[in-house]
C-alpha cells in the first residue's frame, strides 16, 4: 500500500479535504493487475470513488526558467487536451476501484502549474462543459458582445455520464463541478460533498450558468456541433442573435524569474 509520505501534493489535498473538511474516512483504493482509482471514501451512502490528476509544467518550460530565459505560453480557455485525456483514463480507473458503480465517482483535476495558473483553470472547467466564447452584434447599443456558450462542442461530462463530478483547485482556488448528464445528478446534490460547496458559494451547475450567469448554450445535442456556422446559426435562432461567431479564446502568458526571487 502506498505510503501517506508516498503522495502527491494533489492527492495529500485531496484527502485532507474529503477527511478534515468533510468528515469522511479515505483509503487507498486495493491495488490490482490493472490501474485503479487513487481513493474510496467512506462515512457517507453511498460513499465515493476518487481519482486525483495534477497538471504540472513541463520539463522543457522548468528549464528554461532556470536559464533564465522567458517563456510564452498560449492556451485555449475553452479546451484542454491534457483533461479529455486524464478524464478518459481516470474514467477507466474509477470502474476498477468501484466496478458495480456503486459509488458517487469524482475526479480531482489539481492545477499545480507555475504558468497561467488562473486560465488553465478556466480550460479544465471549459473542457468539462464543452465551452466556446461567442461574439454577435448588439442592435441596440451597437456594440459587439461576448458571452460564453456551454455544450458549444461535447464536453468530458457530457461523453462520460458516469463520472457525477470534479473537483478543480489551482493556488487558492476550489471548485465543483457537477455533471448534470449523470442519471444519479439528484441524489449527488444531496451528497455531504455538494452541500458542502453549497456553503462555500455554490457548485458551478450548467443549469445555474445559463439561469443566473448568462451563459448561452446548446440544448439541441443533435445538430452537427463539429461546424461552427451550424452552431452559430442555432445560437442565433434560439436567441434572437445577429452576426454570430464561435471563437476559441486563448490567453496568452509571459513567465520569467525575477532576480532575488525563490528559485523554482
Amino acid at each position: 500500500m502506498t505510503q501517506l509520505t508516498d503522495e502527491t501534493p494533489g492527492e495529500k489535498e485531496a484527502r485532507r479535504f474529503f477527511a478534515e473538511a468533510l468528515g469522511l474516512t479515505v483509503t487507498r483504493a486495493p491495488a490490482s493487475a490493472s490501474m485503479s482509482a487513487d481513493f474510496l471514501v467512506n462515512g457517507e451512502n453511498p460513499g465515493y470513488a476518487l481519482e486525483v490528476k495534477s497538471r504540472l509544467d513541463d520539463v522543457r518550460f522548468l528549464k528554461e526558467l532556470r536559464r533564465g530565459c522567458t517563456e510564452v505560453r498560449s492556451r485555449s480557455l475553452g479546451h484542454d487536451r491534457w483533461t479529455e485525456d486524464n478524464a478518459r483514463r481516470a474514467q477507466k480507473q474509477l470502474k476498477c476501484a468501484d466496478p458495480a458503480r456503486e459509488r458517487f465517482w469524482v475526479l480531482w483535476f489539481a492545477v499545480e502549474c507555475f504558468a497561467a495558473t488562473a486560465a488553465m483553470f478556466s480550460q479544465v472547467i471549459g473542457t468539462l462543459y464543452g465551452v466556446r466564447q461567442v461574439v454577435y452584434w448588439d442592435e441596440p447599443t451597437k456594440m459587439a458582445c461576448g458571452r460564453e456558450c456551454l455544450f458549444a462542442v461535447p464536453g468530458v461530462f457530457e461523453k462520460r455520464p458516469e463520472i457525477d463530478g470534479a473537483i478543480v483547485t489551482a493556488r487558492d482556488a476550489i471548485t465543483l463541478c457537477v455533471n448534470e448528464f449523470s442519471e444519479r445528478a439528484p441524489s449527488f446534490q444531496t451528497s455531504r460533498l455538494y452541500q458542502a460547496f453549497q456553503r462555500l458559494g455554490g457548485p458551478v451547475r450548467p443549469s445555474d450558468l445559463e439561469s443566473n450567469h448568462g451563459f448561452l448554450s446548446i440544448a439541441d445535442r443533435m445538430i452537427d456541433r463539429s461546424n461552427k456556422e451550424t452552431v452559430a446559426r442555432y445560437l442565433s435562432q434560439r436567441y434572437g442573435l445577429d452576426d454570430v461567431y464561435i471563437l476559441d479564446i486563448k490567453a496568452h502568458s509571459a513567465s520569467a524569474i525575477v532576480p532575488g526571487s525563490r528559485s523554482l
